[in-house]
């Protein structure tokens, strides 16, 4: 009997290691379970950038009375989404800013610029924002900006946000209270629960600016609006609960103003019913942009204000060159001095001097210099080369460099003068027309922009056409219009003179 007894002690010896260990497994997966959700920060990994960055962050241009605006959404090294930046390289888009001299701004300072109400705004004015509400904002991109003095606005789809110690993809209250007690934060909307792709008649497409499927039947106007009003609300509810008081800016769901949905009238009504959530801004741009980018000035539409998007993809060099491009280039004096791009045409210029050759319709262009800010302005030069078979072509508010497809061309002939616009891909439709006496010494050419009106005063004959509107800024182009055969047409001392006074 005495073995059996033995072999029973030890028994019971083992079950009561197993349960003890069984009991400390359970008191850690409780303790884990239980634990407040709370994910440490991370360091910034260190950056270094190469000569040839630096040299070309270095060489950014700024341009007083502007913001660039740029948006990203999560960093992580983990997360591969296509939105989603390593922590290296945000680190290396930040170095890069902050090497070309970009310093951050407010939202307040853009909320006055737009207003047209004094505002100090750095020579290089940067806004950081962040879409969507990511916990990364508060892990890893907020060391980030301190290390770089940065700050930052935080675009929140704020149905997502969660309660603090909840485990989530998604920011918490309270590190959403962390945030701003850093004074590097602030924060706008991105909708309450519209950041998503639902039914559509026949397809998905973003909620905020369609007309859903309500139990398989397309919903009425009446009802989009209602469904926005109800969410625009719930959201600034938040906002209040979280902070004390409603967001000023708000950032439009994928980007999409709605132009191209299933109701492009009713989307045109979200200006009125952002305003009367309580808006005062909004904002498009949530991907990389694959049309021209402005950077936000005083003249920006306030409820479409451009961001660039930012991506996985986006190199450090990808990010400069879209930064530069968003960038207005002041309006230049002597016009035979910039650096001029054929376009079925072969351009040469030296001092005081820019001739244009073709055998068709052939222009010089200033290739990515943004223009935006070249609205009124007058052009003077004169021209020589124009006989029966070449006319020389003069545009202004070219928008190849603004942001708008069209032009305003001056035509100089032979014998006539032709006034005439273009919008998109539509036909050129002819203004204006008068007929110029013979020379053979060349013309003096004067052509005055301002708002929708041109007037173009050839050797002493005038005439005055009025434009389309939405040609309402851009640059300049010279060309030629030949019947054939190479012709050249040369254009004497070509200068560009801003009218301050009219643009103010």
């Amino acid at each position: 009997m005495a073995e059996p007894t033995r072999m029973g002690r030890v028994s019971a010896a083992a079950n009561g290691t197993l349960f003890i260990g069984a009991l400390a497994l359970v008191l850690v997966v409780w303790v884990a379970v239980s634990r407040p959700f709370d994910p440490p920060r991370q360091t910034p990994p260190p950056v270094h950038l190469d000569a040839a960055t630096a040299r070309a962050a270095a060489g950014l241009p700024g341009y007083p009375g502007s913001v660039v605006v740029l948006t990203y959404h999560a960093v992580s090294d983990a997360d591969h989404a296509g939105s989603t930046l390593t922590r290296r390289l945000f680190g290396e888009h930040l170095a890069a800013l902050a090497a070309a001299g970009y310093r951050t701004v407010r939202l307040a300072d853009v909320e006055r610029l737009i207003a047209h109400q004094p505002v100090r705004l750095p020579p290089k004015a940067l806004l950081l924002t962040f879409d969507d509400g990511t916990l990364t904002d508060w892990t890893t991109v907020d060391p980030v900006l301190a290390r770089y003095h940065f700050t930052a606005t935080a675009f929140l789809t704020t149905s997502k946000m969660v309660a603090a110690g909840t485990p989530s993809y998604y920011l918490s209250t309270r590190q959403l209270r962390a945030l701003r007690a850093t004074g590097r934060w602030e924060f706008g909307s991105h909708s309450d629960a519209m950041h998503d792709q639902v039914p559509v008649p026949g397809d998905l497409a973003p909620a905020l600016v369609n007309r859903i499927l309500v139990h398989g039947k397309q919903e009425s106007p009446a009802a989009w609006r209602s469904r926005v009003r109800a969410d625009l609300a719930r959201s600034q509810r938040f906002f209040r609960h979280v902070f004390g008081r409603p967001a000023s800016a708000f950032s439009y769901p994928f980007g999409d103003t709605g132009s191209t949905g299933n109701a492009p009238a009713l989307a045109r009504e979200l200006p009125g019913l952002l305003r009367d959530a309580g808006f005062g801004v909004a904002f498009i741009g949530e991907n990389v942009p694959t049309e021209h980018v402005n950077a936000v000035s005083a003249q920006s539409p306030r409820w479409t204000l451009d961001r660039i998007g930012v991506r996985a993809t986006t190199s450090v060099s990808d990010l400069l060159e879209m930064v530069r491009g968003a960038v207005p280039v002041a309006p230049p004096h002597d016009l035979a001095a910039l650096p001029w791009l054929g376009d079925l045409a072969d351009c040469a210029h030296r001092p005081g001097l820019l001739s244009v050759r073709s055998d068709g319709y052939g222009t010089c262009l200033l290739g990515e210099v943004n223009t935006s800010q070249w609205v009124n302005y007058t052009v003077r030069t004169r021209v020589t080369g124009v006989n029966r078979h070449a006319a020389a072509v003069i545009a202004v508010r070219d928008g190849a460099g603004a942001g708008h497809r069209g032009r305003v061309e001056v035509v100089v002939g032979e014998g006539s003068l032709v006034v005439r616009e273009q919008i998109g891909d539509d036909a050129r439709v002819v203004l204006a027309r008068a007929a110029l006496p013979a020379s053979r010494a060349g013309r003096t050419v004067l052509i005055r922009v301002h708002r929708n009106t041109a007037d173009v005063t050839v050797d002493g004959r005038r005439l005055r056409a009025a434009f389309d509107p939405r040609l309402h800024e851009g640059g300049i182009k010279f060309g030629i219009a030949a019947d054939g055969g190479r012709r050249t047409v040369v254009y004497h001392r070509p200068t560009l003179t801003p009218d301050t006074q009219r643009n103010r």
